[in-house]
């Protein structure tokens, strides 16, 4: 019986991850699209951290192509789908820039400050500028990166630094871009918006050019290779001074998907650019996901949304990292369009010792369960959900109310007055912690005719941003006149220089524009008027003040209110201070402002013993992730079964008193199980590996449950329990 047992998991497991040799032709979808979870790691097959996602992502930047393969293969063998990520902004093997490539060196390319030193990802990789040689060395990479067998090819990062430009390649590039000597960025707000701008338009070339050379070689080999573009988030950027091609990456043809890259370092670097009292890391990484949702939403573009458990600064503790996953995991599932994950990069700064992570590693062994206890519940979440699942029928409605901030990559081309969010977090952070799930307006997406039709009120101020053409003016007016609510905010904030669009349309600065041809007589003039068969609400005030708690619930919540009444959103604004959505089994929920009640049995997944509590509180501020019961319980018949377990429950059955469990996940951490036994007491608990070998099992009976422990094994460990 058990070998039958451990040979069926084998085949199972093979199936659920998805094995490479998956039929496919030139033109159809590859596997890797398909793949609902994802890691991302730069080792081959490593029994300790094999995670038992649909796919891996192996970063070897500037591999030789036979180890490269043999990477990609090690993880194809086991079943896994396998993409190639390399750097795009920085060249981590220092092959390019000093020659070993071409035989020619090429310090010109490399970014350097104003004093001429060339500018280093901690202290070891030189970020680069994207000029033609850097460009054909990365094509290079991605050609190899196809015949090695990979499913997909995602050049990471491709984001420059605002603050050089001092590099003899851009100061040439700038000539032929703008036609007129070379001007530093520090020497006016014009010269810092052409910098980052040019900079942008760098990258994208570089974009355009990478997926053109993988399709092309993909289409020769006859097979469909995924082009991904793994990408910081707007907010982070400009909170390092970083300019990407991201909203502005939106009509780049071949790019399949994204990878919206979020972690602790980037949630708190932006929220360190925001002054309030009201500051909040769950908001921050809230907001951060949520534009990578704005991004992708109904473009057909793939989107994975990655968390990280951890982050490189060794000034952190285990404690701390654990609380922000929390409250990163729940900000992420709190999107019900969006049902792929990355679930983890670098494992092995978790799971393997020598690495200064959290005080050293491998993490402890509550966090790892922890970790791959949300790991199994991001494999099985669906797409979709109910809000409020316990409230009235009246409050189940999505709360979502079409509120949006419109904002464009040109927040991160601004020197905006410190603090550099103050203006952009200040429109979005307290609606969000009064519970109103508002969302990034991305402007670069307007050539989608369907796209503003999600929003019945915009939040518009071009203090911290400028339109990058007329055309994005034109279509929030056009979107007024159909019925829409525009609040716009704060002064007009010119450039300082010229000629930008708007002078040569005969205007002082984008917002003149824009009130002009929305009926405004003075821009410095606050009043409320009809457009069409929308609404102009018009403030001078900046917001920037609306860091200020009271402020923002006495002065920017009302012009909300009142910009949903005359989009014909009756009543007032919804503001329930927490945030409570149901997806399949799962309860996703934060207590932003306010307690929030959970009733029913509940496992909490984000305890590594899988309690089942009754009537959950969270407090003012905390996270929670949990699974209901008496969904799992009832649709078992109310046999024994499991309420869950730890990352990845391949199988359940129970049969003639005995329930068994199939468990794949990586070495060395162990397999946690919370069964519940429908009134049966436990007799035995028995567990064999994918070889037969016999594993210890922990087990302790609670009531009508158990909780048992086994060591884990990545091609399956098998759990058999017997119940009387």
């Amino acid at each position: 019986m058990w070998e039958r047992l451990v040979l069926w998991t084998i085949v199972v497991g093979l199936l659920c991850l998805g094995q490479v040799a998956v039929a496919r032709g030139p033109d159809g979808p590859g596997p890797f699209l398909a793949a609902k979870t994802l890691f991302q790691t730069n080792t081959g097959y490593d029994r300790r951290i094999a995670i038992a996602t649909d796919g891996v992502i192996v970063h070897r930047h500037g591999a030789d192509p036979a180890s490269l393969a043999n990477a990609i293969s090690s993880w194809q063998q086991q079943g896994y789908t396998v993409g190639r990520m390399f750097f795009a902004d920085s060249d981590a093997t220092n092959e390019y820039w000093t020659g070993k490539w071409d035989g020619v060196p090429h310090p010109d390319d490399v970014e350097r400050n104003a004093a001429g030193e060339v500018v280093k990802c901690a202290g070891v990789r030189p970020y680069m500028l994207p000029t033609e040689g850097w460009i054909r060395y990365l094509e290079e990479m991605a050609v190899e990166s196809v015949e090695a067998g990979a499913d997909a090819v995602l050049p990471e990062e491709p984001l420059a630094h605002v603050s050089t430009g001092y590099e003899e390649s851009f100061r040439k590039l700038w000539v032929e871009r703008y036609g007129r000597p070379w001007e530093p960025q520090t020497k006016s707000l014009e010269a810092r918006f052409l910098t980052a701008q040019l900079k942008n338009e760098l990258y994208i070339e570089l974009e355009r050019r990478l997926a053109r050379a993988v399709e092309r070689r993909a289409r020769q080999l006859r097979r469909d290779v995924d082009f991904v573009l793994p990408v910081h988030s707007l907010y982070s950027n400009v909170a390092a001074d970083l300019v990407a091609p991201l909203g502005t990456s939106a009509q780049i043809a071949g790019v399949d998907g994204y990878i919206g890259q979020v972690w602790t370092g980037p949630v708190n670097w932006a929220l360190h650019h925001y002054d309030s009292p009201e500051e909040s890391f769950f908001a921050s990484a809230y907001l951060l996901y949520d534009y990578f949702v704005e991004l992708t939403a109904g473009s057909g573009r793939k989107l994975w949304l990655l968390v990280d458990p951890v982050e490189d600064n060794p000034r952190h503790a285990w404690a701390e990292f654990e609380q922000w996953y929390r409250h990163c995991v729940v900000a992420k599932l709190l999107f019900p369009g969006v049902d792929a994950f990355e679930v983890m990069p670098w494992p092995e700064r978790i799971f393997l010792p020598g690495h200064s992570t959290g005080g050293g590693t491998p993490a402890p062994e509550r966090f790892r369960v922890v970790i791959l206890s949300a790991t199994q519940a991001l494999q099985e979440l669906p797409r979709g959900g109910q809000w409020n699942p316990h409230a009235g029928a009246q409050s189940k409605n999505d709360p979502t109310q079409g509120i949006g901030v419109a904002l464009a990559d040109t927040l991160m081309w601004e020197e905006e007055t410190p603090p550099r969010l103050q203006v952009t977090y200040g429109l979005l952070t307290p609606l969000v912690q009064a519970g109103v799930p508002v969302s990034a307006c991305v402007m670069e997406r307007i050539g989608d005719s369907r796209y503003l039709l999600r929003f019945k009120v915009i939040v518009l101020s071009c203090e911290a941003w400028k339109p990058t053409s007329a055309e994005m003016n034109f279509a929030l007016v056009e979107w007024a006149r159909a019925g829409g609510s525009l609040i716009v905010l704060g002064g007009a904030d010119d450039l300082d220089g010229a000629p930008f669009w708007w002078h040569k349309l005969g205007h002082a600065s984008p917002l003149h524009h824009l009130l002009a041809e929305l009926g405004a007589a003075n821009v410095d003039q606050d009043g409320d008027h009809a457009v069409g068969r929308g609404w102009v609400f018009r403030r001078k005030a900046s917001p920037r003040r609306f860091g200020d708690p009271a402020v923002a619930r006495d002065e920017y919540f009302p012009l909300v209110e009142l910009g949903l009444a005359k989009s014909g959103v009756p009543g007032k604004l919804k503001t329930p201070g927490s945030f409570c959505l149901r997806r399949g089994p799962f309860i996703i929920a934060h207590a932003a402002g306010t307690p929030l009640e959970l009733p029913g049995k509940l496992v909490d997944i984000f305890d590594p013993e899988l309690p089942v509590l009754q009537n959950v509180v969270l407090k003012r501020g905390a996270s929670g992730l949990y699974r209901d019961v008496s969904a799992i319980v009832s649709a078992k018949g109310g046999q024994p079964c499991v309420l869950h377990a730890t990352h990845r429950l391949m199988s359940e059955e129970y049969k003639r008193g005995i329930l068994r469990v199939v468990i794949r996940g990586p070495a060395e951490t162990p397999a946690v199980v919370r069964l519940f036994t429908a009134g049966k007491t436990l007799t035995s608990a028995a567990a064999r590996d994918a070889a037969h070998a016999k594993r210890d099992v922990q087990w302790q009976q609670d009531g009508s449950t158990v909780l048992a422990r086994f060591p884990n094994d990545p091609a399956g460990a098998a759990l058999e329990v017997r119940l009387k």
